[in-house]
Parts: structure tokens; C-alpha cells; sequence
């Protein structure tokens, strides 16, 4: 759905304001509209937006100031859940979504992922999105057991020449250890993208405590 005019530069106006806290690089502020909508607006995922509901749920891991979370919830009706560990990047985005006037289907959770995904939000997620998370294997750990059985899971990839290069990030192997499976690899000519989708039911072995996901990584 298209946002008018003035929704826009309130967001691009909060990005710079993310900039200024020291939450988002000169050039996320700069490309992180488009990149952030790079992740849904694609034809690999029409007809994942053609299913995607207001009563769905979202949830954006690590969101910092704002790319993809609270960009994505600008351009979508569903309900979203903003998480962060960092108190001040929480009460920055607690403004942000007030001022976008997004309160109503948009929250802010001040934990770790791994926490969330041993909560009350296991399970529930549609969407699942992640930007300069962690590692593979701890950002699909901390994600997979969010997803609902046709959830999506997306992350952006780093800008390297060749998406094969990339692939080997994702071993399939490890993948399934998670219940995950890769769907979609795109670029939009901006970023990189990849999609997985939940196969199996994630173990409830996972995820584990950071620091055991941090020293034994699945793959």
C-alpha cells in the first residue's frame, strides 16, 4: 500500500535522527527506504503479500534504528514487533512509532532474540525479518522458531559479486537442523536478498542460550 508524501519524509527524517544517535551508518540512512523494501516489494514474494494479512504478524530481529523493522511497517498493515536489547535503541523507536502514528499494530520488545523465541511469540510469526544481525547460523537460530509453518523468514546478504558466493553461508545441512529451507535468493540492483521458509516445526532444543549458539554454531 502507498504512503503518502509526508509519511515519507517523517521516516527519512528519522533515519537521519538514527544517524545523529549513532544507531545507523551515513549510507543505511542514505539507501535505507529501498533496501528495507527490498525484502518484501519483489515478484519473488507476491505471492507471499498476496496471503500476507492485517492479523499476521511480523517480527524484525535487531532492529537499531529502524531498517528494515519500522520501514517495513510503514509500507504494511500487518502487526509488527520491533526487538532490540538496547534500551536506548528501544526508546528511540518507541518515538519513531509514535510520531509515524503506528502504535496501534506496531510494538517495541527490549530483549534478545533468543529470549523472544523461547516466549509467548514462539511459534507466531508470519514474517520474520534480520539486517547485520549476527552470523548465519545465529541469526536462522534466534529466527526459525519465531515462524509460523508457512512463515517466511528474509535477511539481507552481503554485497558479494556472485549470489553463489552467499549460498555457501546457508548450508543445507545446518539449515535443517532448524526446520528451515532456502526458498528465494533476489537483488533488487541496491542489496541482495534470501528467503527461507519453515519445512519442519523448529526443535524445542532451540535456541539455546547466547552463549552456547555463540561457541557451538549449528553450522
Amino acid at each position: 500500500m502507498k504512503r503518502d508524501d509526508i509519511t515519507f519524509l517523517k521516516l527519512q527524517k528519522i533515519l537521519h535522527l538514527a544517524n545523529s544517535e549513532g544507531f545507523l551508518t551515513n549510507n543505511a540512512v542514505k539507501t535505507g527506504i529501498e533496501h528495507s523494501k527490498g525484502y518484501l516489494f519483489s515478484k519473488e514474494n507476491s505471492f507471499f503479500l498476496e496471503n500476507f494479512k492485517t492479523k499476521d504478524l511480523a517480527i524484525d530481529l535487531g532492529t537499531g534504528g529502524g531498517i528494515p523493522g519500522l520501514v517495513l511497517a510503514t509500507f504494511t498493515d500487518c502487526h509488527w514487533l520491533l526487538v532490540d536489547r538496547s534500551e536506548r535503541r528501544c526508546a528511540f523507536l518507541k518515538k519513531a512509532i509514535f510520531e509515524l502514528d503506528l502504535s496501534q499494530r506496531v510494538k517495541v520488545v527490549e530483549c534478545s532474540a533468543e529470549e523472544l523465541s523461547r516466549g509467548d511469540y514462539r511459534g507466531k510469526a508470519k514474517l520474520v525479518t534480520a539486517r547485520s544481525f549476527g552470523s548465519p547460523a545465529i541469526t536462522a537460530e534466534c529466527a526459525s522458531p519465531l515462524l509460523k509453518e508457512d512463515g517466511l523468514f528474509i535477511v539481507s546478504e552481503p554485497p558479494f559479486d556472485e549470489s553463489a558466493n552467499n549460498q555457501d553461508r546457508w548450508p543445507v545441512d545446518g539449515l535443517t537442523f532448524l526446520g528451515l529451507k532456502q526458498k528465494e535468493y533476489w537483488h533488487t540492483g541496491l542489496a541482495g536478498y534470501r528467503s527461507f521458509f519453515c519445512a519442519v516445526k523448529c526443535p524445542e532444543t532451540y535456541p539455546r542460550r547466547f552463549n552456547k549458539i555463540l561457541k557451538n554454531p549449528v553450522f
